[in-house]
């Protein structure tokens, strides 16, 4: 399943139509779903992904070291033992790092039907 779009063209290149700008009205924070994309090593190539719509911001903090004043909104690529034993127990789905490259990141999530 490769959509054709290196790494280096899929991370980091926003066009007007994927910019951030739903907003919960509970909260004021953009509405966002985290997925887990895994590349090829070789090619670079975008292989798979995975919605993570059963992890709460937190727990990403926690697992990444990151602030809990931070929202997560960068890609953080799933580098530690810990991160993927947690990730292929979260998932039901067995990761292979030695042939790919995996990232946990952050998409705007569109109301349109």
């Amino acid at each position: 399943m490769s959509s054709g779009l290196s790494k280096q063209q899929f991370i980091g290149e926003i066009s007007p139509s994927t910019t951030v700008d739903i907003i919960d009205a509970k909260t004021s924070e953009p509405k966002v779903e985290r997925v887990l994309r895994w590349f090829e090593k070789k090619e670079s190539n975008l292989v798979g992904e995975k919605v993570l719509d059963n992890i709460k911001i937190e727990q990403l903090q926690h697992l990444f070291e990151i602030s809990p004043d931070n929202p997560m909104y960068d890609c953080y690529p799933v580098e530690t033992s810990e991160q993927i034993e947690y990730f292929q127990k979260l998932l039901n789905f067995q990761l292979d790092p030695q042939s790919y490259e995996y990232f946990v990141e952050c998409d705007a999530v569109s109301n349109m039907i």
